[in-house]
């Protein structure tokens, strides 16, 4: 792909995703550089991939990527409820997870908690079609506070948990332990559905092995799935589901919940849905226990 030389930069944005392996953005210039009080928080616009975001030097979305990561997160868990109501979000300060979860009509409140308010402003300064709605829409009530602080006052309320976090680095540890995945157990309903992300199973295997581990200790049925996201480190990702009810659903139900949500995902597909828990066969080793 050629680029036109009057967007052309010798800047470069480049993400150390592992200790061997380098992702370089061609930038034009720096929106915003500052310390927050959690993290490091920047916005590069790129010369093709829209505005990027990146906290601690790590990528979190690109304009032209984030519905891969967004949509995947989402829509598993809200299509394997029967009938999410009542939806909570802790992290994902962008935006775009509580804007997947508006599209779905039967919702009536999401009860949004992020810690790091610059996060969300970044994001309604620099990334409005992944903000916009979710920064707007009355049935969200948004909290900056930690998350695990916020989601201990509730008990048997949601529908549907999902945790948008960072990797469990700074002040995101706290959500893959032990403790709070027993919180979030205790604040769905009894047909409630725990999501989260959970890395990339090629480069930090460890991490999904441990997060299996102690998952089954907290909930009946654990479901981990994959699914591509461009630009986070392999391009392979895992998520995982949590509940105490069995999280198996025929293909037929998700493509009639799918059709009755008048969703139209750029990525996530009913087909897709069951195909993403088909894991290979070296990450059924890492999430068999």
């Amino acid at each position: 792909m050629t680029t036109p030389d009057n967007q052309r930069s010798d800047q470069f944005f480049i993400e150390h995703q592992t200790e061997n392996l380098h992702l370089g953005f061609r930038i034009t210039r720096t929106l915003l550089s500052e310390q927050t009080p959690y993290q490091k928080l920047d916005v590069f616009e790129t010369v093709e991939f829209g505005n990027l975001m990146t906290l601690d030097d790590k990528v979190m979305l690109t304009e032209r990527d984030e519905f891969f990561y967004h949509e995947m997160l989402v829509h598993p868990a809200m299509l394997s409820h029967p009938n999410p109501k009542r939806v909570a979000v802790i992290g994902g300060g962008d935006g775009g997870a509580v804007r997947e979860i508006l599209q779905h009509p039967g919702v009536e409140e999401v009860v949004w908690v992020e810690i790091d308010g610059a996060v969300v402003e970044a994001s309604r300064q620099f990334f409005p079609s992944v903000s916009q709605l979710a920064l707007s829409d009355p049935r969200v009530s948004l909290s900056v506070a930690p998350g695990e602080e916020v989601l201990g006052r509730y008990d048997d309320s949601f529908d549907v948990l999902i945790v948008d976090s960072t990797d469990p680095i700074g002040p995101a540890v706290p959500l893959f332990e032990a403790p709070f995945f027993k919180m979030c157990q205790k604040s769905l309903k009894a047909d409630g559905i725990y999501v989260t992300q959970c890395g990339t199973p090629l480069y930090f295997p460890e991490e999904i092995h441990s997060m299996a581990g102690q998952l089954r200790q907290v909930f009946d049925s654990v479901r981990f799935y994959t699914g591509f996201i461009p630009f986070y480190p392999s391009g392979l990702w895992a998520y995982v589901l949590g509940a105490q009810v069995p999280l198996a659903v025929e293909t037929g139900a998700i493509a009639q919940r799918y059709a009755a949500a008048e969703l139209n995902c750029r990525y996530y597909t009913p087909e897709l849905h069951q195909a993403s828990g088909v894991l290979p066969g070296f990450v059924q080793k890492l999430v068999a226990g």
